[in-house]
C-alpha cells in the first residue's frame, strides 16, 4: 500500500513538472514566432528546419527581446507619470495661492465687520468695501473649485499610472522568473532521469 502511495505521489509530481514545461514551451514558441516576424536578416525557412532541441539560444533571445519590449513600455509609463506629477505639483501650487488669496480677503472682511460693529468709520464706505471684498472672495472660491477639480483629476491619473507601472514591473518579473523556473524544471527532469528513484535503487528481495 505504501509503495502504491509513493508511486502515485511521484506520478503527480512528474505530471506537474511536465505540464509546467509544456506551458513554458508554448510561451517560448509564441515568442520565437513573434521574433521571427520582426527580424529580416535570417532565412526563416532554414530556421524552421532546426530541431527544437537546438533552438534553446533562440528561445532565450526571444524571451530577452520580450523583456526589453516590456521595459520600453515601462519607461513610457514612467515618463507619463512624471508628466502628470509635474502638472499635479503645478495645480497644487495654484491651489495654495488661491487659498492664500481667499484667506487675505476673509481677513479684510473680518476687519471691516469688526469696525462696523464698533460703529467706527463711514458706514456707507464700509458697506461698499465689504461688498467688493465679498464679491472678490466669491470669485476666488469659484476659481478654487476649478483648481481642486484639476488636482483631483491629476491625482487620479497618477494613481492609475502608479498601478500600471507596478503591473508592468510584475509582468517583466513574471517573464524573467518564468524563464528561470523553466531552467530549474529542465534541470530537475535531467536529475530524475540520471538518478533512479529510491524504490528502484533498493535491492530486490
Amino acid at each position: 500500500m505504501r509503495r502504491v502511495t509513493m508511486l502515485s505521489l511521484f506520478v503527480v509530481l512528474c505530471l506537474s513538472v511536465f505540464l509546467g514545461c509544456e506551458t513554458t514551451k508554448s510561451l517560448k514558441g509564441k515568442l520565437t514566432s513573434k521574433v521571427s516576424g520582426m527580424t529580416s536578416n535570417v532565412d526563416e525557412d532554414l530556421l524552421a528546419q532546426v530541431p527544437e532541441e537546438k533552438r534553446e539560444d533562440v528561445e532565450k533571445a526571444a524571451i530577452a527581446l520580450k523583456v526589453s519590449e516590456e521595459k520600453l513600455k515601462l519607461a513610457g509609463l514612467k515618463i507619463q507619470l512624471a508628466d502628470f506629477q509635474k502638472k499635479h505639483a503645478g495645480y497644487e501650487e495654484e491651489l495654495a495661492d488661491e487659498l492664500h488669496e481667499e484667506a487675505l480677503l476673509a481677513l479684510d472682511i473680518a476687519k471691516l465687520e469688526a469696525i462696523d460693529r464698533s460703529d467706527l468709520g463711514e458706514k456707507e464706505d464700509i458697506i461698499n468695501k465689504r461688498a467688493d471684498l465679498k464679491s472678490k472672495k466669491l470669485e476666488a472660491e469659484a476659481e478654487r473649485v476649478k483648481i481642486e477639480a484639476k488636482v483631483a483629476t491629476s491625482k487620479r491619473h497618477i494613481d492609475q499610472l502608479t498601478k500600471q507601472i507596478q503591473n508592468q514591473k510584475d509582468t517583466i518579473e513574471y517573464i524573467e522568473t518564468g524563464a528561470v523556473l523553466d531552467t530549474r524544471k529542465e534541470s530537475y527532469m535531467e536529475e530524475t532521469e540520471r538518478f533512479p528513484r529510491e524504490e528502484e535503487a533498493q535491492p530486490k528481495e
